[in-house]
């Protein structure tokens, strides 16, 4: 969440922080895109770190060193000031995208991962709710005050307010251990089975020498930064680190998941930069039944050219507009219950029939576009649409019990960077395609749904675990999985 509330944030500010910075077009874009390059760019070192460092760790300097960025971008004096600070803030906050995953998966038995990891996905769109919230609220405020010499206006108050989300992401991190599963792949048994007693004791209610496990067998394969001891070290330790992913039996799944969450994200990031325009060019017709791609093409023959310069009062005018932020609030929640319906049927449906099934009802809103003309139902079907990009906490869910635990926060991070670089291509190219050709974009984006959801069918899932109900098992589950290194599961040791 605090991922997200941070890279958004940015784009709810462009108007209101023109009077102050004066950016010209082409350094807005640059804006635009500063934080989603730095979590590109630093993806790869934040999943290295969470595997030699420890995810907990990793994740703690991460989010304060972000915090730390986004609230001196608020007092940013130039363009480019706030330019480089909210690349920053993106280059180490990227470390909250992928670890998070590790971490609950890692805390959580085959039980109930899959459940948990999901709802963790769901805290993304619970951001499409707080960050417009917080600008409905901040933006309005007519603020005077001068601090160190500048305006400091409703726009850097936001930005500070923003910051909120990852400094009580730090408060719960600080009561977390590193997971036990973690500890095994680094050779620390006997700190592993002591979190496994904690939980269990907070579990149960029951002291922790009452935990039935006595000693856990070992992982093997994990990397530490105590092996470095120079930069050959260093470049040896990443490429050990990277190579397993490409393994021959990791190679095609893979390429297959990075795949599938680059052109997920490419379609639903490029459709939702767009989503409020749209909603306001319909909402011009009065309600009056019309074909979306109709009123697309007359939108772009009347709009100005992208050269044309905009009048200097026009854009410092200090009135907010605030329904689009209502409309990314409307979004925001609706995307948040789909991925409560997600939780609660996918250890029925299983992961890959729930992603294979949504994508069924994308293709069939995608042809519905080009022949509704009712404007509920033309805003639901594109809804839906969007709302794709839900799927990619479907693959995120796959990718994260695919991968085993010594290169697991490196998958997640290489799999989400390939998510937010598809991102930026959806948000640049297909909303300029969109106006100019839109019955062939969206025919085109049949065709590629179409194509997902056969690369879908061969994503890798794990067969679903059945669930004991007996009150020993119970006390056990949730330091079962997590910590067993062997085939042989700690549930096993505990029922003898």
């Amino acid at each position: 969440m605090g991922v997200m509330v941070e890279i958004m944030g940015v784009s709810l500010i462009m108007n209101q922080m023109k009077c102050d910075l004066q950016p010209t077009l082409e350094q807005q874009g640059i804006l635009a895109s500063a934080g989603f390059l730095g979590v590109v760019l630093s993806s790869h070192a934040m999943g290295f770190l969470a595997d030699t460092w420890g995810r907990v760790t990793t994740l703690r300097y991460a989010l304060l060193l972000a915090a730390v960025c986004s609230i001196i971008s608020g007092f940013s004096v130039t363009i480019w000031m706030l330019i480089v600070f909210r690349f920053l803030t993106g280059f180490f906050i990227s470390g909250g995208q992928a670890c998070v995953f590790s971490l609950c998966g890692e805390f959580h038995g085959n039980g109930s991962r899959v459940r948990h990891v999901t709802l963790l996905s769901g805290f993304l769109c619970l951001s499409m709710i707080f960050a417009p919230a917080m600008a409905i609220g901040i933006l309005p405020l007519r603020i005077e005050t001068v601090v160190l010499g500048m305006r400091f206006s409703s726009w850097r108050v936001l930005l500070i307010a923003n910051v909120s989300i990852s400094l009580l992401a730090l408060v719960g991190l600080s009561t977390l251990p590193e997971t036990p599963k973690y500890m095994l792949v680094q050779g620390q048994g006997e700190a592993a089975l002591e979190t496994l007693r904690t939980i269990f004791s907070q579990n149960m209610r029951k002291p922790p020498s009452e935990y039935p496990v006595r000693a856990i067998s070992l992982e093997s394969g994990g990397a530490s930064l105590s092996d470095v001891h120079g930069f050959c070290d260093a470049v040896r330790l990443v490429w050990r680190q990277t190579v397993p992913l490409f393994y021959r039996s990791r190679l095609v799944h893979t390429l297959n998941i990075c795949t599938i969450q680059f052109l997920i994200y490419s379609m639903a990031q490029g459709i939702f930069m767009w989503f409020p325009t749209i909603l306001d060019e319909l909402g011009a017709r009065g309600g009056d039944p019309t074909l979306l791609c109709r009123v697309l093409s007359e939108f772009d023959a009347q709009r100005p050219d992208n050269g044309t310069a905009v009048d200097t009062a026009q854009a410092c005018a200090v009135d907010v507009d605030t329904n689009t932020y209502q409309v990314m609030i409307i979004i925001g929640a609706s995307f948040t219950g789909i991925y409560l319906v997600f939780a609660y049927i996918i250890d029925y449906t299983g992961k890959r029939n729930l992603l294979m099934g949504w994508m069924a009802l994308t293709m069939i809103c995608l042809v519905g576009l080009h022949f509704v003309e009712q404007f509920a139902l033309v805003v639901i079907a594109l809804t839906v649409v969007m709302a794709i990009g839900n799927c990619g906490g479907l693959v995120s869910t796959i990718a994260m019990e695919f991968y085993p635990t010594h290169i697991n926060a490196m998958g997640m991070c290489f799999i989400m960077m390939m998510g937010r670089l598809g991102a930026v291509v959806g948000s640049n190219l297909l909303g300029r395609l969109l106006f100019t050709s839109c019955d062939t974009v969206f025919w085109s984006l049949l065709g590629l749904v179409v194509f997902l959801c056969s690369l879908g069918y061969f994503l890798p899932e794990k067969p679903r675990a059945k669930r004991v109900a007996t009150g020993t098992t119970t006390g056990t589950t949730t330091g079962t999985p997590s910590a067993t290194a062997t085939a042989t599961p700690i549930l096993a040791i505990s029922s003898k």
